[in-house]
């Protein structure tokens, strides 16, 4: 069951939740920036406090409804998907030419955007939740696994960052990140790429597998908790839901080691 927000001009922040018990799906609105949707426990007696924020290209959306409210039963989490973003310009570190001819330059502007994450988005969203202090985990797919990596360096709201086809082809930005420092907070990474990526034709595209390892030495060096970079089958992004179910996986089994230990 999935309930529709309605964009609205008067600056209020209001969820909308059908019913208790059999709201699966809440959906978000502040003005016209940005939307995002919370999928979670189905009894939804109280909200997880391990929020699991999602930035997803939006042809995926029916694909994933049915499959994340089963992982957010089966760990106890909770995922809000951030919606409506500018993909080429607020995922992108700084302006570069784009991928295909005649495609749209990067806007480079993932700055702008953090700010606009961290600053509202995520506080009003738990808010309205009334959750405080909750653990996070920013997942990204393609340009967002990108923006997500970067944010890792900027903002230390986030406990683990999850990776999946992310665009580490980007001009310059592994050589970008040895030079920087991820934040402490940051307690696993992980690294997911489909085993056919490689074989792009788009000559920097086709560069993601050996820019990812790359990524990965770099971040195992830097971070003080667990990285993971695997290799799965298929191509970018695609088949998503069994990957996004592997890094959630993953970094389950991370905060429970760590809870244990």
């Amino acid at each position: 069951m999935k309930s529709k927000g309605d964009n609205n001009s008067s600056g209020d922040f209001n969820p909308r939740v059908q019913s208790k018990r059999d709201a699966k799906v809440v959906m978000f609105c502040r003005n016209l920036y940005f939307c995002t949707s919370l999928y979670t426990l189905s009894t939804m007696q109280q909200i997880p406090n391990h929020l699991f924020y999602l930035i997803l290209p939006d042809g995926v959306n029916k694909e994933l409804d049915d499959g994340l409210n089963v992982l957010a039963d089966r760990y106890c989490i909770a995922f809000v998907r951030v919606k409506d973003v500018e993909w080429n310009d607020d995922l992108t570190p700084w302006p570069t030419t784009g991928v295909f001819k005649k495609a749209k330059p990067f806007g480079g502007k993932a700055d702008l955007f953090l700010e606009k994450l961290t600053h509202a988005i995520i506080p009003e969203t738990e808010k309205s939740l009334g959750i405080e202090a909750p653990e996070r985990t920013l997942v990204g797919v393609s340009l967002s696994g990108l923006f997500t990596l970067w944010a890792g360096y900027h903002t230390d709201m986030f406990s683990h960052l999850i990776s999946i086809s992310g665009s580490l082809w980007y001009d310059g930005f592994t050589e970008w990140m040895a030079d920087q420092r991820l934040s402490k907070n940051v307690e696993s990474v992980c690294l997911l790429l489909g085993d056919r990526e490689k074989n792009s034709k788009e000559k920097r595209m086709a560069t993601v597998e050996e820019r990812t390892a790359a990524a990965a030495d770099i971040l195992t060096s830097q971070c003080q908790g667990r990285v993971t970079f695997e290799l799965v089958e298929g191509t970018h992004f695609s088949p998503i839901l069994p990957r996004i179910t592997l890094a959630v996986e993953k970094t389950i089994e991370t905060r429970y080691l760590r809870l244990k230990n």
